[in-house]
């Protein structure tokens, strides 16, 4: 595991009722957010294993999409996210997998996401404790560990792609 301190696996102030099921998919939801730069227009959202299996008991589904809305693990408007989801405008879809290819663990994620013309895929996963994992991002690998207090619009700003700006001489 990768608890740091006492305090990771007590787990954060939370909409529940899990701290692996709900808090920690509230925090991949929110990086993605953040990533992104904005709510999602459309998601596609894969859950696996112990997701794929228990997502609507444990209020999975609705954690992950009050991330991606933007919510914090504390915002109690989480256990109405998929109603909140649709009042932003968010179409989304869940699909369901035994085993990731990308990352080994039984509460793991890859979503997709669209705003605009851009596209962000994120595979995430929840490690207990109201922690989690970033794993890859657009098919690349990464390690960005996630706990509830994190700054996520700063961790996210790091893997946002730079655009080039052309300046004219004058």
């Amino acid at each position: 595991m990768e608890f740091q301190s006492c305090f990771d696996i007590i787990g954060p102030i939370m909409v529940g009722p899990s701290s692996s099921h709900t808090a920690g998919v509230v925090s991949i939801g929110k990086f993605i957010y953040e990533l992104l730069g904005d709510c999602p227009q459309e998601a596609k959202i894969v859950f696996y294993d112990s997701f794929a299996e228990t997502y609507q008991g444990h209020g999975t589904d609705k954690a992950l999409l009050g991330g991606l809305i933007g919510m914090d693990t504390d915002d109690i408007r989480i256990k109405h996210s998929l109603e909140w989801a649709k009042e932003v405008g968010m179409q989304y879809h869940f699909e369901f997998g035994d085993i990731c290819d990308h990352y080994d663990h039984p509460n793991t994620t890859i979503v997709t996401v669209k705003h605009g013309d851009r596209v962000v895929k994120v595979g995430g996963a929840s490690l207990g404790g109201g922690l989690s994992k970033i794993f890859m991002i657009n098919e690349a690998k990464v390690d960005i560990r996630l706990s509830a207090g994190d700054d996520f619009s700063a961790l996210a700003s790091y893997y946002q792609p730079r655009e080039k700006v052309l300046v004219e001489a004058i």
